[in-house]
């Protein structure tokens, strides 16, 4: 039964944030920092459920976002002072970055299809849109005349 009544799903003294549903709504995926620094968890929405780490490749990982499907986890990661794109196996915990070459890589968003992610980078100083197939071979900067992207998310499409 749904009600709108608010429970709390995690108690840490580390910070939480960055929330993400799963397609099927039974888990959040979020990044918190109870390891020591950002790193990629998931709780389920049924009362009693303990948060479970699912990144453990690299030291930073931030910024959930789950793939229509429910298999792969977009993520920034970080390494150096540099962050990129990459995406998670939910099944094996297994990372692999998608953009190695970007500096500044942030806010992942799958397309609705799951085969592509737009995220913001930038280029000489200003936020650009870039796009990446989730298998990492086709990469895309999207220019615009005006204005500096931030926070790209793809837009919901009308069902038929």
């Amino acid at each position: 039964m749904t009600t709108q009544v608010l429970r709390q799903l995690t108690t840490d003294a580390a910070i939480d944030t960055e929330a993400s549903w799963s397609p099927d709504g039974s888990n959040i995926y979020f990044t918190s920092d109870r390891a020591g620094g950002p790193q990629i968890y998931r709780v389920g929405t049924e009362a009693g459920q303990r948060a479970q780490r699912i990144s453990f490749e690299g030291a930073y990982n931030a910024r959930p976002r789950l793939s229509p499907d429910g298999k792969l986890i977009a993520v920034v990661n970080g390494e150096n002072n540099r962050y990129h794109i990459g995406v998670i196996e939910v099944a094996t915990g297994r990372l692999q970055v998608l953009t190695p070459n970007g500096r500044l890589d942030e806010s992942p968003s799958f397309a609705p299809n799951g085969a592509q992610i737009i995220y913001a980078t930038k280029e000489n100083g200003r936020g650009v849109l870039a796009s990446v197939s989730t298998d990492g071979r086709i990469h895309t900067r999207i220019s615009s005349v005006a204005g500096e992207v931030q926070e790209p998310v793809w837009g919901p499409f009308p069902r038929p």
